[in-house]
């Protein structure tokens, strides 16, 4: 589901150099670095929008994709070709190459946003929004089945009618894993009443959450910025080999009109010991400028083994550009202090949405992958067709070589990034078939990556007597050429 923050505004810190002239990366010309990858696989039988993608620690050839099916009961959201709920989920066994297992987790009010993580341990954890709360699905067999909680002691298959609800009132859940002897997993969302981002933590397994910490420091500039009649917009969470925790949230400013409301502020919430009970973030300025707009759509956070933090955003960094780019911000000390924001596409994509991040197994190894196009510099634009790009550097965003995923459009007319109100406004952008994000992530083996994306080739606005299917298919890739991440 999207963030409530961008739902209200349709509807009714320290060290930064937040005012820092954007920088352009330039672009490196080897074609022995820039990424090379397989042709797109699409997963079928569930809808696939905003896919979330996880690897097995301890085992890579253990690859699992998410996506949510829509919201039956709620707003009316429906994300597959089925009017099923819940969650769709694809298990590999073999590094992505195939995708022998499929399911249907999660509940039938479910449906509006998953996540999938893996524990050192290799239990798979599986969240399905239902709005009231989060369903927790578990799977101790590399996802041949699931129930509810702890899987060894619970019969359900997880499956329709859930036993095992976190997060009350909850909207947009993500999920992590913290490294240990005994795994901690973290449940972070916001809520719907005000928007303010909550963590809670399990330490058996999934089976019972409990609030842990602040993620925003009411004493801090983000806690004064905040407002419960805007909201936020929370990213998914990143650890740090050491198990500091980061929180992205991007807010707009505290006097906003109650519709069209922009997001101009970037902070990072970093707890330096995970989060336990008690925890108070503490919270840095990333980026903030007046005439900013960066929120199409989810933001993300993520951190190399060296500890360096990246936070990749899409939009406008000032008022006046004529481009929506996608923005990297490079933090070299734990997030206290950020450079200039870094455009990382090539000038030709003149709009650039749902970006996403990794850090590689080495120092100022980064990876970033988004939808562009080369039509308009509007996003809402209807004729727009649009690629799914992967640039990697490996000097801490300084050069990027891109490349082309999909050598034909995988994606036509608008994108949409007004959330659940999407095609309700009259004559405002109504596409929201790919929802709001996409996930890379790095092979811990191989420095290779694998990213998973949401695709719609056949719902073209142009070709009027086309198939009639607007949904979206989940589709993934592997890295098979080019420098790794390592």
């Amino acid at each position: 589901m999207r963030s409530r923050r961008t739902t209200l505004a349709l509807i009714g810190a320290v060290g930064t150099l937040a005012a820092a002239t954007p920088v352009v990366a330039h672009a490196t010309s080897s074609s022995s670095v820039a990424p090379k990858f397989t042709n797109p696989l699409q997963l079928k039988g569930y809808g696939g929008g905003e896919p979330s993608l996880a690897l097995d620690p301890s085992n890579s050839k253990n690859v699992y994709v998410t996506a949510p099916q829509g919201i039956p009961t709620g707003a009316n959201v429906v994300f597959g070709s089925s009017n099923t709920s819940g969650v769709g989920l694809w298990a590999s066994h073999d590094g992505g190459k195939t995708f022998p297992i499929s399911h249907n987790l999660g509940s039938s009010f479910g449906g509006g946003d998953s996540d999938v993580e893996v524990g050192t341990d290799g239990t798979v954890y599986v969240a399905d929004l239902e709005a009231a709360g989060a369903a927790i699905c578990t799977s101790s067999d590399h996802g041949k089945t699931f129930s509810s909680g702890n899987a060894a002691k619970s019969a359900d298959n997880c499956q329709n009618v859930t036993t095992n609800q976190q997060g009350p009132e909850n909207d947009r859940q993500w999920l992590n894993v913290g490294r240990g002897q005994t795994d901690a997993v973290y449940l972070t969302y916001h809520d719907f009443a005000g928007g303010f981002p909550i963590m809670e933590r399990s330490d058996d397994h999934g089976a019972s959450f409990a609030p842990c910490g602040t993620i925003i420091d009411p004493q801090s500039e983000a806690g004064r910025q905040y407002s419960p009649s805007n909201g936020t917009l929370v990213a998914k969470p990143a650890l740090d080999p050491s198990g500091r925790m980061f929180v992205e949230v991007t807010m707009p400013p505290l006097q906003s009109p109650p519709v069209g409301a922009v997001l101009n502020s970037l902070y990072i919430a970093v707890a330096d010991h995970g989060c336990p009970n008690g925890t108070v973030f503490k919270n840095y300025k990333v980026y903030s400028d007046p005439g900013a707009d960066l929120g199409k759509i989810f933001n993300s956070v993520s951190v190399d083994r060296a500890g360096n933090v990246y936070v990749i955003s899409a939009g406008k960094t000032k008022a006046g550009q004529s481009t929506t780019n996608v923005w990297l911000f490079v933090s070299h000390d734990h997030g206290v202090h950020w450079a200039a924001p870094i455009r990382v596409n090539s000038p030709n994509l003149r709009a650039n949405v749902m970006p996403a991040v990794v850090g590689g197994l080495r120092g100022n190894e980064v990876a970033v992958g988004w939808f562009g196009t080369t039509d308009s510099g509007d996003p809402n634009y209807m004729k727009n067709q649009w690629r799914y790009y992967v640039a990697t550097s490996f000097d801490g965003g300084k050069h990027f070589s891109q490349t082309t995923v999909t050598s034909s459009p995988i994606h036509y007319g608008d994108i949409c990034t007004q959330g659940l109100f999407c095609g309700l406004l009259p004559n405002q952008p109504g596409n929201r078939n790919l929802a709001d994000f996409d996930e890379l992530v790095v092979d811990p083996h191989t420095g290779e990556l694998i990213v998973a994306f949401p695709g719609d080739p056949w719902n073209r606005p142009d070709l009027p007597n086309g198939p009639n299917d607007y949904s979206s298919s989940a589709y993934i890739v592997r890295q098979v050429g080019g420098k790794p991440l390592r």
